[in-house]
């Protein structure tokens, strides 16, 4: 399971990106997120999974099963991207128009 308490973003230049988040999501479960562009849906899956640029401050809690990501040692952490969780972004999904006689 996963569950995320208060989860906070801070990029290094003091941009609050994620503020206060909370979810709980079941094993085996899928989690969509969407929102306008901006809103920290990307900030907010990089930190689930300590994938943000050194200099972020990330805080809260986030739990999968039982255990904090956020003060796992690293050779933890890339077990659990390896075999315990992931995430993919969704490009975008309009067609592109085309050109005139192509």
């Amino acid at each position: 399971m996963l569950d995320v308490r208060n989860l906070t973003v801070t990029y290094a230049g003091g941009a609050a990106a994620v503020r206060g988040v909370d979810l709980r999501l079941e094993a085996g479960r899928k989690l969509g997120v969407a929102g306008e562009s901006g809103c920290g849906k990307s900030t907010l899956a990089l930190a689930l999974l300590r994938l943000l640029p050194a200099g972020t401050r990330v805080g809260g809690e986030v739990l999968l099963d039982g255990e904090d990501v956020l003060t796992m040692k690293w050779g933890r952490v890339r077990a659990v991207r390896w075999a315990g969780a992931s995430i993919v972004f969704q490009g975008r999904c309009t067609p592109q128009p085309r050109a005139a006689g192509r």
